[in-house]
């Protein structure tokens, strides 16, 4: 298998997980959403065919889950941030932004903390939890510089 193929079929498991096995969005929903039969939606989530870009597309828009996302950038040097609510003003956003943030460093020591009280090395289920809070927090952080670069410069 190529690194394509595994791609490929690593994004159709995720979306398979997130409709079929968690039912985030029924599959006769998704498939009507997408434009596509029942049967071609199963095809696409099955990895006998190829999801199209603008399908992807529309799936993110239909299942609101960072994961899709998280998915495309999980190889890169990009981290994924949150867009600001678009109806607190601007402070507001920031400082619930930075409060997020906070809790997800918080998240972040405690796994840590008790990982290390449990060995003296990490294994592969301490590793995993670790770096899966450290893409949260840097996710929460990300979010903390997008709202700020929002904040329009103070007049004075």
């Amino acid at each position: 298998m190529t690194v394509e193929n595994h791609r490929h079929c690593g994004f159709a498991m995720l979306a398979y997980q997130m409709l079929v096995v968690e039912k985030l969005v029924s599959l006769e929903a998704a498939a009507e959403k997408l434009g596509l039969t029942y049967a071609t939606l199963h095809g696409r989530l099955t990895g006998r065919t190829r999801f199209r870009a603008e399908e992807i597309r529309q799936l993110i828009a239909i299942i609101p889950d960072q994961r899709l996302l998280q998915f495309f950038a999980d190889d890169s040097s990009y981290v994924l941030a949150k867009k600001p609510d678009g109806t607190l003003d601007e402070a507001s956003t920031i400082r619930q932004a930075v409060a997020q943030s906070v809790r997800e460093a918080i998240d972040v020591m405690q796994v840590v903390v008790a990982s290390l009280e449990a060995g003296t090395f990490l294994d592969h289920r301490d590793r995993a939890a670790i770096l899966k809070e450290v893409h949260e927090a840097e996710g929460a952080i990300a979010t903390v510089r997008v709202a700020v670069e929002r904040q329009p410069p103070l007049r004075g």
